[in-house]
Formats: C-alpha cells, structure tokens, sequence
C-alpha cells in the first residue's frame, strides 16, 4: 500500500464522533460494484461467496450495463471518486440519498467532477453532468438505485447483520472510552491523538473539532474511504471486523447438538446455542453475522425459543440483547 491515511484528533473532537446507525445503502451499493469487480483472490475470505453470487447476477445484461455505467466515474481503484455520489442522508436509507444526489448544485458538480479528472480519464458523458446537465444527474441516481436493488439488495439481511454486529462490539467498547472504540477499527492503529490506516495516496485529515462520523461496511475491505472534500463534515467508512472463532469448549458436544438439532431443528439449536455467554452482548444482528443467517429468521427463531421459556430478551439501550433461561442452560447442558 503506497500512502497512509493520517486522522488528527483534538479534545472537542471526541464529543463529536458519531457512530454510523446501520448499514448505509449507498456506500454498500457503491463498495459492492467494486468488490464484484475485484478479482477473487485479492478479495478477503469472507467476501468470496458473495463474489461468486455477485458474478452470476451480472450476467443479466440490464445490471452489466448499469455497473459500466456507475463504473465510469467510481471505479475500484479510484484514488478519488466524487463525493456527492454518497451524501449523508443515505443513513436515512436509498430513497433519501437519492432525493439529495438528484439536488446537488451545479457547482458542486462541476468542482467534483474536474477533481476525479485529474486523477484519470472519465467517460464523456461526465462532461455534460460537470456542466449542470439534470437529466444525466437522474440517470446516475437511477442507475444506484438499480445497482442497490439488483446487486446489493438480495443480500441486505446479511449486510445489515453483520454491520449491527460490528456496531455492537463498538457500543461494547465505548462503555470504556472512546479510545478504546478507535482501537478496535480495522485496519486502523490508533496512536493517541492520530488514528493511521494504509491508504492509496498519503492524506492528512484535521478534524478541527468538527468531530467524525464512523461507518462499518460489509464491502469495505483492505483500506478504509474517507470523504475528499475538506468542507463536509469528515466521514470515514471502514471495513467491518472478522468475526472471532468461538472457543472450542463453547456449547453442546457434537451428539448433544444433534440430539438437540431433532428436537428444536438445526436452525433454532444453532441459535440458542450461540446464546451462551460470549464477550460481545448476543443482539439478533450479532447472532445472524456469527451463524451467517438472515437476521429477519434469528428474530423468528428467538420469538419461539422466549415462548417456549428458553431464552429471555431485554432491550439495552439501542438494542435487544437475548440470553438463555436457567431452562434453556439446562437443555444446553443436558
């Protein structure tokens, strides 16, 4: 990796640190283009499988010619690609960020689309968008939106539960500071006051006590992104964390599970399982990103295991956490 990424921190600036709320659709949609697009072995493990469904989808024609499209001005390996393609009230979900890109100023266009020409040669339709055309705005939107549905979306249960899990580990650490919450980002080294990860390019980021706004992404992976524009308010988009192992001693033995398998279903005894105690609070996201299962069918499977008096939840500030009952330990235990 060629440069790093340098993020300076002062004293107000940890008052101000906001960490993301759940996915965001559109640095999802936008990563995933470049993910399906990345050969599989430069890819992390943990992206493959998504890989391989990501290549069957873009051999429908309409969605190739759509990432061609978006492609033209957010390729992968981009050192810069303009930053109205990912405004901030995408956390507020797609149609919101689409309502905003469909608005952004003529100036703003202008001014983003020379910065991504001096880093490469762009498509010439961009000159008609850097020249205020609307009509070719509404066609990027649509082809995000597009992009989000056809690529992305299929696996949002996935995307969502794996990013919640990350959240939570982070709400986890910031019961000990906020510090601590910057120590756990991949692939960043936190060294009070500076936060550095690799990067394509070196870039200093003074955060001048505007604060930053944290976003885990399931399809960040290697290096982390960060906003270009000095005048937006700093975000940095970072890769979720690898999942550990759970201890070898964690749960029932082999013939237990499969005694309990027969009598719950492989699912539901996958699920209570994973509720013995672990470091990280067992939320529905947490439990569906441990089991590679759609948080929608965790939520069903805990409804039946709290009536049946095996599992308990309560909510913990933003989020419901589950554990097993003295009856659902006791079942685990045989």
């Amino acid at each position: 990796m060629a440069g790093k990424l340098h993020v300076h921190f002062n004293d107000r600036d940890f008052r101000h640190v906001q960490l993301a709320r759940t996915a965001d659709p559109i640095w999802e949609a936008i990563l995933g283009l470049h993910v399906a697009y990345t050969p599989a072995p430069r890819l992390p493990a943990r992206l493959r499988p998504w890989h391989r469904r990501a290549r069957h989808r873009l051999q429908q024609h309409d969605l190739r010619r759509t990432c061609r499209f978006v492609n033209g001005i957010a390729p992968a390996d981009a050192r810069y690609f303009p930053d109205f393609l990912t405004p901030a009230e995408s956390e507020d979900g797609i149609t919101a960020a689409l309502r905003t890109l469909r608005a952004t100023p003529a100036t703003r266009l202008a001014r983003e689309i020379r910065l991504a020409a001096r880093h490469r040669p762009l498509p010439s339709w961009t000159r008609r968008l850097a020249a205020g055309d609307r009509t070719v705005l509404a066609d990027l939107a649509d082809a995000l939106h597009h992009l989000h549905h056809h690529l992305v979306a299929p696996d949002w249960s996935e995307i969502e539960a794996t990013v919640a899990a990350d959240r939570a580990r982070q709400l986890e650490a910031l019961e000990t500071g906020l510090p601590a919450v910057l120590a756990t980002l991949e692939p960043f080294t936190w060294t009070d006051p500076v936060l550095t990860a690799p990067y394509p390019v070196d870039s200093t980021l003074h955060l001048h006590g505007r604060g930053l706004r944290l976003i885990p992404s399931y399809f960040c992976h290697t290096t982390p992104v960060a906003l270009a524009d000095p005048g937006l308010p700093p975000v940095v988009v970072h890769p979720v964390r690898r999942h550990p192992a759970p201890p070898a001693t964690t749960g029932p033995t082999p013939r237990r599970h499969t005694a309990l398998a027969a009598l719950l279903g492989t699912s539901r005894a996958r699920i209570l399982a994973a509720l013995t105690p672990t470091p990280a609070p067992a939320t529905t996201g947490g439990i569906a990103a441990r089991l590679g299962m759609p948080a929608s069918s965790v939520s069903g499977h805990l409804t039946v295991l709290r009536r049946a008096g095996l599992a308990e939840s309560e909510r913990a500030g933003p989020h419901v956490v589950h554990r097993l009952t003295a009856r659902g330990r006791h079942l685990l235990d045989g």
